[in-house]
């Protein structure tokens, strides 16, 4: 368990250079090497979701948990934000969670947390097979953190980059955790310019 624990802060202090790294480089930035592509999953309604069907709009699509205590509620509360800005070109927007810990993060509890902020969004949970391979397309990590002194039994480290799809499905900005609201939304609005 120690062993865990330690490959645990290895892997967020590597994360936490990486971030620091694309912070030097400027916030938002070309995602060439970021392959993504359509998957299909279930939404927080308990049916079934492809992000094919999406097209025409452009999509930020993150991964995190609902137990998660900080980074994806400020991210859920920055895209809101995000939406306000757009004002009347926000229904050429929409936000794709997918959870990374689907044992407890049920479409029910999607929905419920979801719920909590004011976003065309779509909550995703699945098998863990189907969310690893999600997770290896976009090239994003996680790790299961036993926590065996607090009543949740685990966390989930995960990383945090927000990665934007333009209307045809391909990404091509990802943004780190510091980006600012007024820097997604010009970026979203460069692809919803005619």
């Amino acid at each position: 368990m120690i062993a865990s624990v330690r490959r645990g802060a290895a892997w967020r202090a590597a994360l936490t250079g990486l971030v620091a790294t694309a912070l030097g480089a400027g916030c938002a930035r070309p995602a060439p090497d970021v392959a993504g592509g359509d998957f299909a999953l279930i939404d927080q309604d308990s049916t079934a979701f492809n992000l094919a069907s999406l097209r025409g709009k452009v999509v930020l699509v993150f991964f995190g948990y609902s137990h998660c205590p900080d980074v994806c509620p400020t991210t859920l509360s920055k895209l809101s934000s995000v939406a306000r800005r757009l004002g009347d070109q926000r229904s050429g927007m929409k936000v794709v969670y997918v959870s990374v810990d689907p044992p407890r993060d049920t479409p029910s509890v999607l929905k419920a947390d979801l719920g909590n902020f004011d976003l065309d969004a779509v909550g995703l949970t699945g098998t863990r097979e189907d969310i690893d391979r999600v997770v290896a397309m976009y090239g994003a990590k996680y790790e299961i953190v036993p926590t065996p002194q607090s009543a949740a039994g685990y966390t989930v480290s995960h990383s945090t980059t927000l990665y934007m799809l333009d209307q045809r499905g391909k990404v091509v900005e990802t943004f780190p955790y510091e980006a600012t609201a007024d820097e997604i939304t010009d970026a979203v609005k460069s692809l919803l310019s005619p």
